[in-house]
């Protein structure tokens, strides 16, 4: 126990240190028409989150008990690996859409890959089926992430406190793999928290979120996946994650359905999410990021009463998650009605 608690500190003491030396980098995000800061802020503390995850996941891997070189497990890592780099330099380099969206699907397929075992399914049909699904739900999540990575700490605490809880113990979905990972995005989130939130001295960038974005979706296909957590029902389990980060989901999913019919352009840049048109009415930063984070503690919450004997339906966790969320889209409606944004 002792030997990972101190490779969980060194996670954060790497981070914190790679953090504050991107900052002397100086990798700036110049803020733009869809900002919400207006000075030039570096850009590059994914770098500090993700390097501290790649460089002790195989050691952390040999504490907890578990086989550190397994053809899964270096497929997993190379995964994170290759969309982290490809995304750092798009930070640099900016490249062109379709580079990053090359990037995520080949990540999300190497980590579907590592999940998904092949003989968990009664046919090949239905485990190519499930490798789509997988993939497709990866490539989403990490665009999510991405997308509502646009005010101080709201992805970076909204993420670490739901590593945070799926690193505790007394979740029926208590799996070493799972625990390893979220305890090392915990310790990095947490170094890189007080460099982001309430003021940012650096942003998180592309090269954090979008692989956090990945290792999010990765743990609720953990969770999914029976030969992972054979001993809880797949539906309840997969719904963990989604319960903890309902908030994030939501806001891209209502931004994306509202655009669709206004009949714009979905890969057009914008400033229509619900947390940007709260902030750009005048709802203060610091409001709008801790109800972002209060929303993992009432997921955590509701799924937590779910699991309780006698366990509930599914379908009562999603409604208990979603009401928060229908709630807060009323308020900002009518926010933006009396303060109004212009163009969504």
């Amino acid at each position: 126990m002792y030997p990972a608690l101190g490779l969980l500190l060194l996670a954060y003491i790497i981070s914190a240190l790679l953090c504050r030396r991107m900052i002397v980098v100086a990798v700036l995000d110049t803020p733009g028409h869809r900002s919400a800061h207006t000075a030039p802020t570096p850009k590059g503390g994914g770098v500090g989150v993700i390097g501290a995850f790649l460089l002790l996941f195989f050691p952390m891997r040999h504490l907890c008990g578990l086989p550190a070189l397994t053809p899964d497990s270096v497929t997993f890592w190379a995964a994170v690996a290759l969309l982290a780099a490809i995304s750092w330099l798009d930070d640099v380099y900016q490249w062109s859409p379709l580079i990053k969206l090359t990037a995520q699907i080949l990540s999300a397929v190497m980590v579907t890959a590592a999940i998904l075992p092949v003989s968990a399914f009664s046919s090949p049909t239905w485990f190519l089926l499930a490798a789509l699904c997988a993939t497709v739900w990866a490539v989403f999540v990490t665009n999510a992430v991405n997308f509502m990575d646009g005010l101080n700490g709201l992805v970076s605490g909204t993420l670490c406190l739901t590593f945070l809880c799926l690193t505790l113990p007394f979740w029926p979905s208590d799996t070493p793999e799972l625990r390893l990972i979220a305890a090392l995005m915990t310790f990095g989130l947490l170094a890189f928290l007080p460099l982001n939130f309430p003021h940012a001295r650096i942003f998180l960038g592309d090269v954090g979120s979008q692989a956090c974005g990945l290792l999010i979706a990765a743990a609720a296909l953990m969770l999914a996946t029976p030969a992972i957590a054979p001993a809880i029902p797949d539906l309840h389990a997969a719904l963990l994650v989604p319960c903890l980060i309902a908030g994030l989901l939501y806001d891209v999913a209502f931004t994306l359905i509202r655009r669709t019919f206004a009949g714009e352009k979905l890969l057009q840049a914008h400033r229509g999410h619900l947390y940007q048109i709260a902030f750009r009415s005048g709802v203060p930063m610091p409001v709008v990021t801790l109800l972002h984070w209060s929303f993992v503690l009432w997921g955590a919450g509701m799924y937590a009463l779910l699991a309780l004997p006698p366990v509930g339906s599914s379908w009562f966790a999603i409604a208990a998650v979603v009401l928060p969320q229908v709630l807060w889209t009323a308020f900002v409606i009518l926010r933006a009605r009396k303060h109004p944004v212009g163009r969504w």
